[in-house]
């Protein structure tokens, strides 16, 4: 610029219409070279920003879309471990073994257990063992949540099915299950809609038994392998919902490859599938490359979207986002770029004109009046600006690499009680207290050094008045890309977490409404889900379990006799002891509660809990007649203490016991109940809470 300007003052003053002329052309080749310049940066501005959101937009979707995928291949691996409890049991293994050693026709062998046929030798040994067989593989689908589920030989041939009889496999199921023999690991299928939803088959190898001196089971090679039918919809729909991460526009999708194209999954629509209308081009690695193409909903819309293979079946999870909403940045960032364009432009024409004037001896007054308009401009618009910033809600900070605040807004100012002048330089501690200014500045140094974008969860302490407040942090870079400090945002939650504490208290207080409903059936159990539920809750706070295991015992608690509701009243208020087969219908409470809650949203832990609490250690209870182990800690804190609020109430054929009575026959049963829940039972009682739970039971 100052090279342009010097030969301008260079120029001799002329009256005539020469230097009239020269005049004109110097102020006309500033203002043209001024404008060249603003147009070439605004344009290399527009195609770095463009570049920049793209390149941003490919590396979110990468990130999302490999944490979704470590999900759904998590979810895939436990669904194949799912079947380790049985193909691990040395039964199993041994009777598969048997099977593959079997020279005969293994169709002649297992029909003779439904006909005249007869079989000899080895084929009637493993004829005879068919139906415990069949019976242990329909009480493992039944209680890992299969559909059904069989056993397949070597050659792909099943011999063991849930269902009773063994309906042909089609080609897929076939391969699929000589895959898991041959390669020693699970397989899965396409999935394919049923009128239940959507299922899949899971296919994991069978070893034989161990031989002496143990060895890895993998090197034996498999004898045959197990096949699982699961209906999926529910935790497809699952994996599938929206992150909280996801923007405006974005979306994610899974496809499946189906022939020679490829199908989204849908398991919330009538057909379960959507074709996908247009060709999908993978790279080397079977990915999808991140680029402009048509939407998988629907083919005429234009989306920016990125592709990852799933390990095991034929399955891509895809992150798209609209492309409208996708450029929407780019979109405005052009706008702003090409109006201060215009406003660069537009100044260098004002200055042009001002030089103009000055040269022709325009009277120094009408420049100093102009000059005074421009100010007057910038004011408004300074002030226009102001009262923006005066109206945001949030605080909005920012801090230079050492944390000093460089800017704070009035929102922050006024909720600090300081003006704003005097919190330029201060730092975090200064404002919130020294504990609070090192869990934020922790996300400070990653921020920096990451150079990304953070958004945390934190209660923060303003004039002794607890808030919670989401804070968003990101770093500003200089022109170098190097970071220069960091922009903070502070959102007030409080109402907002409070709203949902609300919520928990509304589903605790219905499920407790649900357990009073159940034990209006019997007079005998009033106040039973109450008392077992309070004191499950400190027993096993004593007992030091996680925030996780204790909200399940409660609600496994309060969901506990919901089975009873189905038993006949007269089994239920019957007075004195019940006879042997009332007594059978009484225990088929637990299956008629497995029943009613197993189609329900309902945490796994507490299904078991429910199922497992009439269970005994010595395998005497029911319905499995589990031991020790096979009984989780959740269901043995429940049998104690079911027991033991049901002894300390009164029944028709006896009365109530004294709380330390109740201990002590419990203590005597220490081949019934675990003695360490029943030890942590007797320091309960002792507690303000227990008196207190044992009071209103009274």
């Amino acid at each position: 610029m100052a090279e342009n300007i010097t030969p301008t003052a260079a120029i001799p003053k002329s009256i005539g219409g020469a230097g009239q002329g020269v005049k004109i052309g110097v102020v006309l080749a500033f203002v043209l070279v001024i404008s060249a310049g603003i147009v070439l940066l605004a344009s290399r501005a527009v195609r770095d920003k463009e570049a920049g959101v793209l390149e941003n937009q490919q590396k979110r979707f990468q990130l999302l879309t490999q944490g979704r995928t470590e999900v759904i291949a998590s979810w895939l691996e436990n669904l194949s471990h799912q079947g380790d409890r049985l193909i691990k049991s040395d039964l199993f293994r041994l009777y598969a073994s048997e099977v593959d050693t079997y020279a005969g026709d293994l169709s002649n062998l297992f029909g003779a257990i439904h006909s005249d046929q007869a079989v000899e030798g080895d084929g009637m040994i493993l004829a005879d063992q068919l139906p415990m067989m069949e019976n242990m593989l329909r009480e493992f689908s039944t209680y890992a949540g299969f559909l059904n589920a069989r056993i397949l030989s070597r050659k792909g041939e099943a011999y063991i099915a849930t269902d009773g009889h063994l309906p042909p496999m089609n080609e897929e199921q076939i391969a699929l299950a000589l895959a898991a023999i041959k390669e020693n690991g699970p397989q899965y299928s396409t999935l394919r809609k049923t009128a239940q939803g959507l299922e899949m088959d899971v296919f994991v190898p069978v070893y034989p038994p161990d031989p002496v001196g143990g060895t890895d089971e993998t090197t034996q090679g498999a004898v045959g392998a197990l096949m699982m039918t699961r209906q999926v919809s529910g935790e497809i729909t699952e994996l599938l919902s929206n992150s909280p991460l996801a923007v405006k526009g974005e979306k994610t999708r899974l496809m499946q490859k189906a022939g020679p194209g490829y199908r989204e999954i849908t398991p919330w629509t009538l057909e379960g599938f959507v074709d996908v209308n247009f060709p999908i081009k993978v790279d080397d690695q079977g990915h999808i490359p991140f680029g402009i193409r048509p939407s998988i909903e629907d083919d005429d819309a234009q989306v920016f979207s990125l592709g990852v293979r799933i390990p095991g079946p034929a399955w891509w999870l895809v992150q798209e986002i609209n492309y409208d909403d996708a450029m929407k940045p780019i979109v405005d960032f052009n706008r702003t770029v090409y109006i201060v364009a215009g406003l660069g432009i537009l100044t260098a024409l004002l200055i042009a004109g001002l030089a103009w004037w000055i040269l022709t001896g325009v009277q120094s007054q009408r420049i100093a009046e102009q000059f005074r308009a421009l100010a007057t401009k910038i004011e408004e618009q300074k002030a226009f600006i102001d009262s923006i910033n005066a109206n945001i809600d949030e605080f909005i900070v920012l801090k230079d690499t050492q944390g000093k605040f460089t800017y704070v807004n009035d929102a922050f100012a006024k909720a600090a009680g300081r003006p704003k002048e005097e919190l330029i330089g201060m730092d975090t501690a200064a404002v919130f207290g020294f504990d609070t200014a090192k869990r934020l500045e922790t996300i400070d140094e990653v921020v920096i050094r990451e150079n990304r974008k953070m958004t945390i969860n934190e209660p923060i302490f303003i004039r002794s008045q607890r808030h919670q407040f989401q804070v968003s942090k990101s770093p500003y870079c200089g022109v170098d890309n190097s970071c220069q400090g960091i922009v903070e945002v502070y959102r007030d939650v409080t109402e907002f977490v409070a709203a949902q504490e609300k919520n928990k208290r509304l589903i605790k207080n219905a499920m407790e409404a649900l357990g009073s409903t159940i034990e209006a059936a019997d007079p005998y159990l009033g106040g039973h889900t109450k008392l077992l539920a309070g004191l499950s809750v400190e027993v096993a706070k004593v007992m030091n379990l996680s925030e996780m295991d204790i909200a399940e015992i409660e609600t496994a608690a309060n969901l506990s006799q919901i089975g009873k509701m189905f038993v006949p009243n007269e089994i239920l208020t019957k007075p004195g002891r019940l006879t042997d087969e009332e007594m059978a219908t009484m225990e088929e409470h637990v299956e008629h509660a497995y029943r009613i809650l197993k189609d329900i949203d309902i945490a796994e832990g507490v299904l078991k809990a429910i199922y497992q609490m009439n269970e005994r250690l010595d395998g005497s209870g029911y319905p499995k007649k589990l031991k020790e182990d096979e009984i989780i800690m959740l269901a043995r804190i429940l049998s104690v203490l079911n027991v033991f609020c049901a002894m300390i109430r009164p029944r028709a054929y006896r009365g109530a016991k004294d709380p330390a009575q109740a201990l002590d026959i419990l203590s005597s049963e220490s081949s019934k109940f675990d003695s360490v829940v029943v030890k942590a039972l007797a320091e309960v009682i002792k507690t303000p809470a227990a008196e207190k739970l044992l009071g209103a039971k009274e």
